[in-house]
């Protein structure tokens, strides 16, 4: 587990990531900055998704994002901040959150390498609807960092490979969280079948490992195999499915015996499918298969992702935004504190553009879940009205 503290982390990635732009920097010709301020009220009649004892809240959020990017002929950088303060009549749901992320792109002659780094730092109330769902009383702290890689390269005309990594350390300041470390990659082969159509293979491996009383530890060794295609100009397609063989082993401090461990298959896919018009678009993604949880293991999930954005006039755009899906435990040697639960959560936003760099947004999120023990069915509403300040993005070169 990572012992740098919040501000020594945020610190040494601005610093890497600025150091690694301004380096490169005889190579680039122009530089943006984009930055917005949200202001705005929101309203939810049941903060912590509970059947019983809801608990509601309303109060104020102010949103500062910006993103300083950075462009050549092959080099493509960028470095987003954003901050967050939210402030309700019920104290114990305030939080101050930050968010900083750094990309970057680099295009080879017959590929391109890319790599990224992040320190999220947010709360149970924003971070815990797609993976366990607790929110608790009050919202607690929650402080996730990133870094990872990726890239391909074709050897020939029609053949290369392709490979990656990634790595996350989640912390959470709440005991009915497992705090945990999560390392994947893959690596494999590619082949352009067509012009608009390439076909991969690959093998995948990860390892999770948590910190809790009942400390679990789980190998994921596997393969896939899908393509990338670009149909039309409009219409793109992503899709990889597989199996993963998943290995866990337990032990613990305590005088209490571990559980056995056990061996289980699990398939393993992952698609998209983007299609864009000259006034509306549509983007659609579907997991399935294990990923790391605050539960304290690896969990088996299945989710849909939905997004449709539409501009209904020059001043003024609607966005629906639908995510559903279920969560299951991968195996049951351990009492795990999350229960098995289905989820889905629809979000309609309307924004409107009442001058060059002023606008007004309203937003209703509704969000669901059924626990298949403890709580049952819970539902939410919440409301958002904001007003948003972003000036038109500054361009300059050198």
């Amino acid at each position: 587990m990572m012992d740098k503290s919040s501000s020594q982390i945020s610190s040494s990635l601005a610093f890497f990531w600025l150091t690694a732009m301004l380096s490169l920097s005889s190579h680039a010709n122009e530089y943006s900055l984009d930055y917005s301020v949200e202001g705005g009220y929101e309203y939810n009649d049941n903060v912590g998704m509970r059947a019983e004892d809801q608990i509601d809240i309303s109060g104020g959020k102010i949103t500062v994002p910006a993103t300083l990017t950075m462009r050549s002929e092959r080099l493509e950088s960028s470095l987003m901040g954003e901050l967050t303060s939210a402030k309700y009549d019920d104290s114990g749901f305030n939080s101050d959150d930050q968010n900083l992320q750094g990309n970057t792109r680099y295009q080879l002659e017959r590929g391109e390498v890319a790599g990224y780094a992040g320190y999220k730092r947010d709360s149970t109330r924003t971070s815990e609807f797609l993976d366990t769902g607790i929110v608790g009383l009050r919202a607690t702290r929650v402080d996730n960092a990133t870094v990872g890689g990726s890239g391909d390269y074709m050897f020939t005309e029609n053949n290369g490979i392709v490979i990656g990594a990634d790595y996350s350390d989640l912390n959470y300041d709440s005991p009915l969280l497992d705090n945990y470390d999560y390392i994947s990659g893959y690596t494999g082969w590619q082949h352009q079948w067509t012009e608009r159509t390439r076909l991969r293979l690959q093998g995948i491996a990860n390892r999770y490992e948590n910190d809790a009383n009942v400390q679990v530890t789980s190998d994921s060794l596997g393969a896939q195999i899908g393509f990338d295609s670009q149909f039309s100009e409009q219409l793109s397609v992503f899709l990889l499915a597989g199996w993963v063989n998943v290995d866990t082993d337990y032990s613990t401090n305590s005088t209490v015996a571990s559980p056995e461990g056990d061996s289980s298959d699990v398939f393993q896919m992952n698609g998209s499918l983007n299609y864009q018009q000259e006034r509306y678009r549509l983007t659609a993604a579907a997991r399935s298969g294990t990923r790391p949880s605050g539960s304290g293991n690896l969990v088996k999930t299945d989710q849909l992702d939905l997004t449709y954005r539409y501009d209904v006039s020059e001043h003024s755009r609607f966005e629906l935004g639908l995510v559903g899906g279920r969560n299951r435990s991968l195996n049951s040697s351990i009492n795990t504190n999350r229960d098995d639960r289905d989820f889905a959560r629809v979000r309609l936003r309307l924004d409107y553009r009442i001058s060059q760099s002023w606008y007004v947004a309203g937003a209703y999120v509704f969000s669901y879940e059924d626990r298949e023990r403890a709580d049952g069915q819970a539902d939410s509403n919440q409301i958002n009205i904001s007003l948003i300040f972003q000036p038109v993005k500054s361009v300059w070169s050198r």
